[in-house]
């Protein structure tokens, strides 16, 4: 459990009175990658069949990051996802928007053989590889351009503020949708120049934005992809300053850009299980910003189980 997470900070004695109820649980609260890395070495002699992680999408980021770079490598448990950050963009997309003690009590329940067991779901997860000082990163929403400039606007200009909660995001968001619909320079909407390569295509240009998820949908339930191939990665990039933005922006973020979005006018969206990306030096990975020292590759790793109520 992060206690410094949006939802876990506000509630946090009334979680852990919550989570000493569970039978056999051991709590061990961490809020910096190296904590969680700390707490993963402890388990390796004998690592737990679940784990519950109570947190938003930058503590699940660093959970899988720990668990999936361990050497030498771990049998993966399921993962418990508990919706407890200021963002849980990966949370609900798995299936949970519960608050933290109705999935606590309902996981009570089931342990105790009195209560409906969680949903199932299988799902890969992004491995992105770029910076060689902390190696592979994991994670479900990999993003750069106009994405990492949003995040950055929320950290300087949103929550500075006080705005509590998934509405600091969603404010952020719809900041950068006018920014989009005026379709002008502005600095929310900074070009960067790049080469992308999948197995089959490659693309040098400016990108307003690139980015690549394992969730079928992202913040305030858009869904910014339509490639039809069967592979795990969904991939989107638009070219900066594109044609007819106006008109398709409303259909490239529900899921129907495949009808009005071409890549003659600087659209593109896949489904792929590798990418590349040269000349890029920062991107975002489920909220979390990173430096890149070498050229970005994306891949995607066989299905973890994750459980949701």
């Amino acid at each position: 459990m992060n206690p410094l997470s949006g939802r876990v900070r506000r509630r946090l004695q009334p979680l852990r009175a919550l989570i000493a109820t569970l039978p056999g649980a051991m709590l061990h609260e961490a809020s910096a990658p190296a904590d969680i890395v700390h707490v993963l070495l402890q388990w390796q002699e004998s690592p737990p069949e679940l784990v519950v992680v109570i947190g938003g999408d930058g503590t699940l980021q660093a959970v899988l990051t720990a668990l999936l770079q361990a050497q030498p490598v771990i049998t993966l448990p399921a993962l418990v996802i508990v919706a407890g950050g200021t963002t849980n963009m990966s949370a609900a997309d798995l299936g949970t928007r519960a608050k933290p003690e109705v999935v606590l009590k309902a996981l009570n329940a089931w342990l105790n053989g009195n209560g409906a067991p969680p949903r199932q779901q299988e799902r890969a997860v992004l491995k992105v590889d770029g910076d060689r000082v902390n190696g592979s990163q994991y994670g479900m929403f990999f993003g750069t351009g106009a994405i990492l400039s949003g995040v950055r606007y929320f950290h300087q200009h949103v929550r500075p503020t006080g705005v509590r909660g998934a509405l600091g995001p969603a404010l952020a968001f719809v900041r950068m949708l006018f920014s989009l619909l005026r379709n002008k320079p502005h600095p929310l909407l900074p070009a960067t120049p790049a080469s992308l390569r999948t197995d089959t295509d490659s693309w040098s240009s400016s990108w307003l934005l690139v980015l690549a998820s394992t969730l079928d949908n992202l913040l305030i339930g858009c869904r910014p992809y339509w490639g039809t191939e069967s592979a795990p990665m969904h991939f989107t990039a638009v070219e900066h300053q594109p044609r007819r933005l106006m008109r398709v922006l409303p259909f490239l973020l529900c899921g129907r850009g495949r009808s009005v979005a071409h890549e003659r006018d600087g659209y593109i969206s896949r489904n792929l299980n590798r990418l590349s990306l040269e000349g890029s030096s920062h991107f975002l990975l489920d909220g979390e910003q990173f430096e890149a020292d070498s050229p970005i590759r994306l891949s995607t790793t066989a299905p973890l189980r994750f459980l949701t109520y």
